[in-house]
């Protein structure tokens, strides 16, 4: 029953997925008590509004242009691209044909990981080898938003180089390109974009005011929590609770259309990702370099860090 006040989303846990519970409430309840506390947490940084923690907090996300100066951003990127060249050197990119979420592959540098025909791959920073890297995660403007937003900053250590090099759809695809939400709670992620991303380089897409809890979200959540519940009770699989939804979904939630974030390269991209998002669509082949991190903080926790 402890589950109830953990990050558990997934539906396979009996109490999570508790019927009766689910019909009288239990996983709206999750939403707002998470909200709230998110909130008091926040207030107890008193991070100063500016126009970047009003946009997050309005839109679910900000984009954030010449985030490093010019010379900062020079190192960054030089450093950058040096990591992710021992890495291939060390573990030339592969291509998968395995279905869905595939497990890990560790190596010296990090890990690889596949989403259908999409890799992922994660190198870790190394302070003697990559010293602005080392600084950026550290930057304070990074953790002044999530505070802002969560009441939590981004830990160092959650932050890692990500290369993405984009599959082909039509021979493996990617599940991370089907809209989603990430779990019953406010988290945050972001990607400092080493490259300019384009259309064509699976854009990050965001539906702008989808991590807000109107009444139209909440009872979406409830026909989707009720909808899991039955499911796990009957043994279906895929009851995990990063719920999808379809984009004709949106309207009866009083969402506009989802808003690929083609941005050029030294640009910050945060969101909250309670948010509906995705993955764009991308040409196969095709790369995106960026520093990545992200905070997801006990939902249930008063006190802010």
């Amino acid at each position: 029953m402890w589950s109830i006040l953990t990050s558990t989303k997934s539906f396979e846990d009996r109490w999570i997925a508790h019927a009766g519970l689910n019909e009288r409430g239990l996983h709206v309840w999750r939403m707002r008590t998470a909200a709230r506390l998110a909130r008091l947490r926040a207030a107890q940084w008193r991070v100063p509004a500016d126009p970047d923690t009003r946009r997050l907090a309005e839109d679910g996300f900000v984009v954030v242009p010449d985030f490093l100066a010019p010379d900062d951003f020079a190192a960054v990127a030089r450093e950058a691209r040096a990591a992710v060249a021992r890495s291939e050197a060390e573990t030339p990119i592969e291509s998968n044909e395995v279905r869905g979420f595939c497990p890990r592959k560790t190596a010296s540098w990090g890990f690889d990981r596949f989403d259908g025909g999409t890799l992922n791959r994660f190198v870790r920073i190394a302070r003697q080898d990559s010293p602005a890297l080392h600084a950026f995660a550290r930057n304070r403007r990074l953790s002044a938003l999530t505070r802002a937003h969560l009441g939590a900053r981004i830990p160092p250590s959650a932050v890692s180089l990500y290369l993405t090099v984009n599959g082909d759809e039509a021979r493996n695809p990617d599940d991370q390109r089907v809209l989603h939400r990430d779990t019953f709670f406010s988290t945050i992620k972001f990607w400092y974009f080493i490259d300019p991303v384009g259309p064509d380089d699976g854009p990050f897409v965001f539906v702008p005011r989808s991590h807000r809890l109107t009444p139209e979200r909440l009872a979406w959540e409830q026909m989707r929590a009720l909808r899991a519940s039955a499911a796990s009770k009957h043994g279906i699989i895929g009851t995990e609770g990063a719920f999808r939804i379809d984009e004709t979904e949106l309207a009866s939630m009083k969402l506009g259309a989802p808003l690929p974030v083609t941005v050029p390269g030294n640009a910050l991209v945060m969101a909250d990702t309670l948010g509906f998002h995705r993955r764009g669509d991308s040409v196969p082949g095709t790369r995106r370099l960026a520093l990545y991190g992200s905070v997801r903080p006990w939902p249930f926790g008063p006190v802010g860090r």
